[in-house]
């Protein structure tokens, strides 16, 4: 579980696998990014945070490659796949 610094919202984050994350909690808005295509978000962020974005290291564990957002039935609760590239698997990047 992350603590957002904004607010005192918790975020939790549950693996998936070693390279995949869901990132979920209670948020009154949250604001995607993208290009071209919707399933593509190139950021989400939500209230209070935190800002995730491509690229951006994500607690240690890799950086983001992709953002999903996975719908719910509660339009105040946003569930977040995050896709990661192993930092063993990026050294020489």
């Amino acid at each position: 579980m992350i603590e957002c610094v904004r607010s005192k919202l918790s975020r939790i984050v549950t693996p998936i696998n070693n390279n995949q994350f869901l990132v979920e909690g209670k948020s009154d808005f949250v604001r995607f990014g993208f290009q071209s295509d919707e399933t593509n978000l190139n950021f989400a962020e939500l209230e209070g945070g935190p800002f995730l974005h491509i690229g951006q290291d994500f607690f240690g564990k890799g950086k983001i490659l992709s953002i999903e957002n996975i719908d719910t039935d509660d339009e105040y609760y946003i569930i977040l796949k995050i896709t990661v590239s192993l930092y063993s698997e990026t050294i020489n990047d």
